[in-house]
């Protein structure tokens, strides 16, 4: 009667430690053969070091000038957060209100919640300051009466936000009797914000149509890469190379390029902020504004670069989609 003999340990072992190494060595296999192929791609492409250049130089410009646009709207918008908060209302009084009454109804005023701040100008103290500094004091001296009213300047409060807010407080104001007319100096803001409106789908569309622009110009390369390995493909089919393997080489080249055209575009980007940010600068200053140009920051950057990258395989991804099935054996 015979009985079989049971595994020895050591055979369990080394079996088990197989069945278990499997999944992993082929996973390992799997992004050994990912890094290889990336690496024969950067080298391929620093081979050709003037091609690779002239091809990701106009990458890079084709992504500039949206980047440019995005940091422009999100400069105005920030500016714009600046000027509702620092919004003034000007009140004309009537003209024949007093002085006292004038103060009287500014002392009023100041007990209101939704205002941060009151002036009370004087119309003779402002005809002085009209005279002084237009140098009119002829023409102002023959003048039967002060033809100035007495004025309010009304900061706003902070907790107004926009200038809706502050323009039904203005509305609230000019219902005083005292009141003659109110003018809120923010009203161009709010054409500013139409524009900045309209501005924004204008900077969708130009980027939609310079990245359609990028995929036809890598679409265009991958394609010329293809037929210049047109032999080495078919031997690939030819001896069992699944598409994936196939594929693979001109996806990194893609994302290569498009890697490549991002870093140039954050280079010229910051380029040409630079060259523009002394003339923002003084243009600032001329209007007493405190405004300082922001450029790329880490998020925007990092941004740039994936949105660059992915754009670099998805051009590549269709060229070889279109052009690699009609390579087949012979």
């Amino acid at each position: 009667m015979s009985s079989k003999r049971p595994a020895s340990p050591v055979k369990k072992k080394v079996a088990s430690g197989a069945q278990a190494s499997g999944p992993s060595s082929a996973l390992k296999g799997y992004f050994s053969n990912h890094l290889k192929v990336s690496k024969l791609s950067f080298k391929e492409q620093t081979d050709r070091p003037v091609a690779t250049l002239l091809t990701c130089s106009v990458i890079g410009i084709a992504l500039v000038l949206p980047t440019l646009l995005m940091i422009l709207l999100s400069n105005i918008h920030a500016a714009n957060f600046d000027w509702d908060g620092s919004a003034q209302i000007t009140l004309f009084l009537e003209q024949k209100v007093t002085s006292k009454e004038a103060v009287e109804l500014t002392r009023k005023l100041e007990n209101r919640v939704d205002v941060s701040r009151i002036e009370f100008l004087d119309k003779d103290k402002a005809l002085d300051d009209f005279k002084t500094q237009f140098q009119l004091e002829s023409v102002v001296d023959f003048l039967d009466q002060n033809p100035l009213p007495h004025a309010l300047l009304v900061t706003p409060s902070s907790t107004l936000k926009g200038v809706p807010a502050i323009e039904q407080l203005m509305q609230q104001l000019e219902a005083l009797p005292e009141v003659e007319s109110g003018l809120l100096d923010a009203l161009w803001i709010q054409r500013l914000k139409s524009i900045t409106s309209f501005l924004e789908r204008v900077v969708v569309l130009i980027a939609l149509m310079l990245a359609l622009a990028v995929l036809l110009i890598l679409g265009n390369t991958i394609r010329l890469a293809i037929e210049n390995r047109k032999e080495e493909i078919a031997v690939l089919k030819l001896v069992g190379g699944t598409r994936p393997f196939v594929c693979r080489p001109f996806l990194y080249m893609g994302m290569l390029y498009g890697l490549g055209g991002s870093l140039i575009a954050v280079i010229l980007t910051h380029i040409v902020l630079a060259i523009l940010y002394a003339p923002i600068e003084a243009l600032a200053l001329s209007y007493q504004s405190n405004f300082n140009l922001k450029g790329l920051g880490f998020d925007s950057t990092l941004l740039l670069i994936v949105f660059g990258t992915a754009l670099g395989w998805l051009g590549a991804w269709l060229a070889v989609r279109r052009h690699l099935d009609e390579i087949e054996p012979t």
